[in-house]
């Protein structure tokens, strides 16, 4: 017959047996939150989570600087060649304005002979070189041609500086970010894992069921599968890092920029450089063919040297003739029609470009001022994660909590941790963005 006191002491005697083994717990938790490193494989042999990899990470050095690896990728960026492209094209256009004549020189020369008809010795010999000269105004027109392709020249070199540097900004984020997803989810590994053997130690000493076993080992194999997610995308951002720098180091420290204090976007960015600098080519342009459709007036410079027969000498003369060609005002817009819709597209991605970078300017504003009033929040809500989750195990430790509970407190706190210095690289990140988009190089 089973006695009160001997229920009494037994009870006594489970609670003090689940009291030891929660503050196991307790003790095994607080430990796996200050190390980073990966579970032993010897403790578990049955699962042993090898996160292998074919891509060897990047070292980390701190002598890479941002400049150093913006100059490599300055080097290595395609658009480079457009650059070139622009700067031979400033050159030839702007040689054009230098010269006397209207495009190439004429020789032409004519032979008039008798011998295969009459044969009465008549003989006639004409050549004259013809040149095309510049109407009044053109010659400048060319210069000013010359002048908006040199524009271009340099606009375009200032806008690669930009576009190079907001790539490197944009990888630079991408390993940040990659770097601290990864080491959550090793951190989350590891506290999963300890939690394990502490489990399945309560389960040897019967205050554990084979359940809270399985849901132990159930969350474990979750951090590891997440583990894996972290690893592939940080690979994915390292092999985008060496594409575009072809460096196989990375700066060791992370990138922060000072938020600029132009707060509009400037005629002067790059992008509308260019922009503008595309309006001006457009504008020669429409000169340009106003002036093919003109036609340009010609001079005729010859000789002449001719007799009508044997007996007679031959005379020789000098010639000069000039040829000014006339055409109607229709048929010169009808020339140039072509030549003034390609500077409507040009004016309208001007306007296009400006609308999207004040859109892009005004979101990262309202993300930043939004950021700056939730990074509050989330300092106070890991805070009060970090309460729950010692409340839990403190609840654990009387009998007043189950494991579940334990390991709900427990995600919450590591979420909470992972969301709070995931907004304080954002902001990082927003404030390189920013100055990016206002066209600020670092």
């Amino acid at each position: 017959m089973i006695t009160s006191e001997y229920l009494n002491v037994t009870g006594r005697f489970c609670t003090i047996t689940r009291l030891t083994l929660a503050v196991a717990i307790a003790l095994s938790i607080n430990q796996s939150l200050a190390q980073t490193a990966g579970h032993s494989p010897a403790l578990f042999p049955e699962y042993p989570l090898e996160h292998s990899s074919e891509h060897a990470p990047l070292q980390k050095s701190s002598s890479i600087r941002f400049i150093d690896a913006y100059n490599e990728a300055l080097k290595l960026a395609p658009e480079d060649r457009l650059s070139q492209s622009s700067r031979d094209q400033a050159t030839s256009v702007s040689a054009i304005a230098e010269r006397w004549i209207v495009g190439a020189p004429a020789w032409q020369t004519s032979v008039i002979n008798d011998r295969l008809l009459s044969n009465r010795g008549l003989r006639e010999l004409e050549t004259s070189l013809a040149v095309n000269l510049w109407r009044p105004g053109e010659r400048r027109d060319a210069r000013d041609r010359g002048t908006a392709y040199g524009q271009r020249s340099a606009a375009m070199q200032h806008y690669l500086r930009w576009l190079v540097a907001g790539r490197v900004r944009t990888n630079l984020a991408e390993l940040e970010t990659a770097d601290l997803q990864l080491a959550a989810a090793l951190q989350a590994e590891q506290d999963a894992l300890q939690l394990l053997e502490t489990t399945q130690r309560l389960q040897n000493a019967g205050a554990a069921s084979t359940q809270e076993v399985l849901q132990a080992e159930n969350l474990w194999l979750q951090q590891g599968r997440h583990v894996l997610d972290a690893r592939a995308a940080l690979v994915d951002a390292e092999r985008s890092w060496q594409v575009l720098t072809g460096l196989t180091v990375r700066p060791a420290e992370p990138h922060e920029e000072t938020r600029a204090a132009q707060e509009v976007i400037e005629q002067h960015h790059p992008l509308l450089a260019l922009r503008h600098s595309d309006m001006m080519i457009s504008d020669s342009n429409i000169a340009d063919a106003e002036r093919q459709t003109k036609g340009s007036p010609t001079i005729s410079l010859g000789m002449r040297r001719e007799r009508g027969d044997w007996q007679q000498p031959s005379i020789e003369s000098v010639g000069i003739s000039v040829s000014i060609p006339f055409a109607s005002r229709s048929l010169v817009a009808a020339g140039s029609a072509d030549a003034r819709a390609a500077r409507t597209d040009s004016e309208l991605a001007l306007v296009q470009d400006m609308r999207a970078l004040t859109a892009q300017l005004h979101e990262v504003e309202h993300e930043l001022f939004t950021l700056a009033q939730a990074l509050p929040l989330t300092e106070r809500q890991h805070a009060v994660n970090q309460q729950q989750w010692q409340m839990a195990q403190t609840a654990f430790e009387v009998g007043e909590a189950d494991l579940t509970h334990v390991i709900m407190a427990l995600q919450r706190a590591q979420d909470s941790a992972r969301e709070h210095q995931l907004q304080l690289l954002r902001e990082q990140h927003l404030t390189s963005e920013y100055n990016q988009i206002i066209g600020v190089l670092p």
